[in-house]
């Protein structure tokens, strides 16, 4: 089952958003599921516009959007969607620098098409019309049938996937790469972000500004450009409010789980019973097993840690959600969709914090070795002070021992004490 829908791409810019965003980590399972057709993924726009300047055609559109759909509900692995795709562009845009995106973070697998405008082979532009899209869709049916997988009939094309139908995705897609560069801005600060407050500060540096109340249903975002976007206009769950004032709750008890283990490793590390403990969970096997709750699965960490505390009655442990967190406590309504984001931010934070231990060692240690140094040099010092005294008679000569005796006794006879 598939189908092909053209996303208008007037007022589109160039491409370059369009292919940051459909070449994102988190839709192609880390770019797994991208491939780049007579060009090079990382400087694709570069080449493309480099082809429109070498033939002089840099009016007009600029590049081609279309998707191949798979919908809701039929199952087909990513790798067989991602070929299929890469055989049609190749068939149905030969000659052309083409990349092709299978996003499998949504629950239909689809993949996005984006072509350039001009051919790199001879510079003629591609043109469509009120038949391209019919064969576009008869050459998908026939390479579908060739793997075995059903074509889509026309009601179902129209049929919600995703959450919005395939007009209201042509239509947020028309001449709104702005809201596109708005999903990559906060994509790229929940990465960064340990609260909301944070979040706001990033935004604003990008030039966003947020206007994120509790007694609003709806987050606000003022683009550069002036434009205004809520949250429920982007299209995807995890921009949601909600959604996001979850991941930031998760965030936050992570923060405090994880001073609390390192309080705990520094003031209790000979706490008797925190020992006890362990021994116990480590002799019945369970200390890296998972202890479930109805539909929240506890580690035995959090057990071993006393932050779950078990009952031989089902369903009675005693469990305090807010010292558990998310890596202790992860339920199904507790997937947020940043969930990718937030493994990005702690390794990144790990990361810091062992370069930090780093600088910080070599520091002491250089440290220790200046004094070390400093201190031999006092003393080298102090000894040449200690040496440096009139020298003794018997480094002179005879004759001048006789001769400093002789002046000395004349000295004293004078009266002048030697």
């Amino acid at each position: 089952m598939a189908t092909v829908t053209a996303i208008s791409t007037k007022g589109g810019g160039g491409g370059k958003a369009t292919l940051e965003y459909i070449c994102r980590d988190d839709k192609t399972e880390s770019g797994r599921w991208v491939t780049a057709l007579n060009c090079t993924l990382p400087t694709a726009y570069d080449e493309f516009r480099n082809t429109k300047n070498l033939y002089k055609k840099t009016g007009g559109i600029q590049y081609y959007h279309f998707v191949q759909s798979h919908p809701k509900g039929y199952y087909i692995s990513p790798e067989l969607a991602h070929r299929i795709a890469v055989e049609f562009s190749e068939s149905a845009f030969k000659g052309f620098e083409c990349v092709v995106a299978t996003h499998t973070d949504a629950d239909h697998i689809h993949s996005h098409i984006v072509f350039n405008s001009v051919s790199f082979e001879d510079g003629h532009k591609y043109h469509s019309n009120r038949f391209t899209l019919r064969d576009l869709r008869e050459l998908s049916d026939e390479i579908c049938l060739k793997y075995g997988v059903e074509t889509l009939g026309r009601d179902a094309m129209e049929k919600r996937s995703n959450g919005i139908t395939t007009g209201e995705y042509r239509t947020a897609m028309k001449g709104q790469s702005w809201k596109m560069d708005l999903m990559n801005t906060i994509d790229l600060a929940m990465r960064q972000a340990k609260s909301r407050e944070h979040f706001c500060r990033l935004m604003k540096d990008k030039g966003y500004s947020v206007k994120w109340e509790e007694q609003r249903k709806y987050i606000t975002y003022t683009c550069p450009n002036g434009m205004k976007c809520r949250d429920n206009r982007l299209h995807e769950d995890r921009y949601r409010k909600e959604k996001m004032q979850r991941e930031f709750e998760i965030r936050r008890n992570e923060a405090c789980l994880t001073r609390e283990r390192r309080e705990s490793i520094r003031h209790k590390s000979g706490n008797a019973c925190v020992r006890q403990q362990l021994e116990s969970i480590d002799s019945t096997k369970q200390a890296d097993s998972g202890y479930a709750t109805g539909n929240t699965i506890i580690s035995g960490r959090a057990v071993a840690e006393g932050r779950y505390e078990l009952s031989a009655e089902p369903d009675r442990g005693k469990l305090s959600a807010d010292a558990l967190g998310a890596e202790e406590c992860i339920a199904e309504t507790d997937l947020t969709g940043w969930e990718t984001e937030r493994a990005i931010l702690y390794a990144d934070e790990t990361a810091r914090r062992i370069q930090a231990q780093a600088d910080h060692k070599t520091l002491e240690s250089n440290y220790s070795f200046a004094g070390r140094l400093g201190d031999i040099a006092y003393g080298l010092g102090a000894l040449a002070e200690m040496t440096e005294d009139e020298p003794d008679d018997e480094y002179y000569p005879a004759s001048e021992r006789k001769q400093l005796a002789k002046e000395n006794r004349h000295k004293e006879e004078l009266g002048m004490k030697m």
